[in-house]
């Protein structure tokens, strides 16, 4: 049952919320065990038109527990911990500002299991789908050294990485496909609408044709005649790619060949590259035990090319080899880095190193997928365009040629 409250903090701030509980006196009990005076304590009146708001307000914002919900999150928590403040009251002040209702209802199942004496790491370990396990990893570590302030300002660095990471190769990616889609598109309206009409009208007027002008009413004629075959034909060439990626060995060939490309090989490997180092020293810089950092940093790629050099790694470990023998001996990672990350193994400094190349291959792969977008938008425009003018010359070049015999 719903209860709508307002109470005094300990700082004596008004606050007023919605509580469930099965009845006044829970609610009462719940508020006071969240340090809350509570002056008023009533059955909340049910509301269609709130509801609804805070409906549109979660679809317009997105799933609960997206990347910025968790980034939020780390944010908020490292000024409250910062700040002096403990975990159970800094997550309910910040699940008393959270707009969306799942996330909002998240948090307090969260707060409550923490309340009644779990572990964080335990208590967001009930949303596996949310809190990935290097999440779970790290704050776990900052319990168990009493540095849980410091594992979520890692948590924040770490998210707000992989959110900047994604948008730009989002940015990068959607753009091109859009283009695409409209020069499909295009095609597409040429063949089925106006071609038919060209075509009847020099059917009408008996001229000849040129070659070109041949060949397209022809396409157009036969894809008029091959509806259903065509429309299968476009289904196929989008699913068939799909599904052929979830075939191990296309997976293990396309993922071989995506780090061998002239050019676009190289920033392929520095894109993964940066994910494994920012996920595998953020593990160590929170002491996370090795071999949980590595398998952390192994799952964080689906590249079965990095994710057996991963495995290399762990071996090694496990044998007792260093870690920096294995990395020089792989043409996967540049002898450079290869050798910073031996260097911070031997004076143990080894998340210092992994995090600062993280960096580095962040700032510079921005760059890179920057200068990409930039080269392959004009390509796509002046494809498009040719495509399209062609299409319109060879259809009214024949108009020309009626009209010169006219004159």
């Amino acid at each position: 049952m719903a209860f709508a409250y307002e109470a005094l903090d300990s700082s004596g701030r008004a606050v007023t919320g919605v509580i469930d509980a099965p009845t006044v006196d829970d609610a009462n009990r719940q508020l006071h065990g969240r340090d809350l005076f509570v002056t008023k304590l009533a059955p909340a009146q049910p509301s269609v038109l709130p509801a609804l708001r805070a409906e549109s307000r979660a679809l317009w914002a997105g799933k609960a527990g997206n990347t910025r919900d968790l980034l939020m999150l780390s944010q908020q928590m490292t000024m409250m911990l910062r700040a002096g403040s403990r975990v159970v009251p800094a997550l309910q002040a910040i699940g008393d500002q959270i707009t969306k209702p799942e996330w909002r209802k998240i948090l307090a199942d969260i707060t409550e299991r923490v309340e009644a004496g779990s572990p964080l790491s335990a208590a967001i370990a009930e949303y596996p789908e949310i809190f990935n396990e290097s999440w779970r990893a790290v704050i776990a570590a900052g319990e168990s050294t009493g540095q849980i302030a410091e594992a979520f300002e890692r948590l924040s660095t770490m998210t707000k990485q992989q959110q900047q990471v994604r948008t730009r190769l989002i940015g990068a990616i959607v753009y091109p496909i859009v283009l695409m889609c409209i020069s499909v598109g295009v095609l597409f309206v040429l063949m089925f609408f106006v071609l038919p009409r060209f075509d009847d009208l020099y059917t009408m007027l008996g001229t000849p044709l040129p070659g070109l002008t041949c060949v397209l009413l022809t396409m157009s004629r036969w894809m008029l005649a091959h509806k259903l075959l065509v429309a299968a034909g476009s289904v196929a060439a989008i699913a068939g790619p799909v599904l052929a990626l979830r075939l191990p060995q296309v997976r293990q060939w396309l993922d071989g060949l995506l780090i061998r490309l002239p050019g676009l090989g190289r920033l392929a490997r520095q894109i993964i590259l940066a994910r494994i180092f920012r996920i595998w020293g953020t593990a160590v810089r929170s002491n996370v035990p090795l071999l949980e950092s590595l398998e952390l940093a192994r799952r964080v790629t689906r590249n079965v090319v990095y994710r057996g050099l991963m495995d290399e790694v762990v071996k090694a470990v496990e044998e007792g080899n260093s870690i920096g023998s294995v990395l020089m001996g792989s043409p996967l990672v540049p002898r450079t880095m290869a050798s910073a990350i031996a260097t911070g193994e031997q004076s143990g400094q080894l998340g210092e190193s992994l995090l600062f190349l993280a960096g580095y291959m962040e700032e510079e792969n921005t760059q890179s997928l920057s200068t990409l977008t930039r080269l392959i938008e004009p390509v796509i425009l002046v494809i498009m365009g040719v495509t399209v003018g062609v299409v319109a010359i060879s259809l009214f070049l024949p108009l020309f040629d009626l009209t010169s015999a006219a004159g």
